[in-house]
């Protein structure tokens, strides 16, 4: 396998998205999304998450610019949706990992 190094643009790009998973209410908005699978207001997201609106604007925009969610404006509305298949993906592979940690750790005890 050959190893290819980053970037540096790449490596800041990372860093970004990384930066935009690593926040429990984004985590719970992109959570919402998926569970969905329908595109939601922001409205709707800020009741299901526990946040307030303004709060849930602040995290959509920060998706929004690290591109795990796309906006769809609808008159009034502005829609959100999770990047497909990215944010599934991404999403499964962290909560695997961390299932199979949780798990490593719960044997090691016994």
């Amino acid at each position: 396998m050959t190893r290819q190094l980053l970037p540096e643009p790449t490596i800041s790009e990372v860093s970004r998205l990384f930066r935009a998973l690593g926040d429990g209410p984004r985590l719970r908005i992109l959570r919402s999304l998926l569970e969905a699978e329908q595109p939601l207001p922001q409205k709707a997201l800020a009741e299901i998450c526990g946040l307030s609106q303004a709060n849930a604007s602040k995290h959509l925009i920060l998706l929004a610019e690290a591109g795990l969610v796309t906006r769809e404006p609808r008159g009034n509305l502005v829609l959100y949706r999770p990047v497909l298949p990215l944010v599934a993906e991404v999403c499964a592979l962290a909560c695997a990992y961390v299932a199979k940690r949780i798990t490593t750790s719960y044997q090691s005890i016994l």
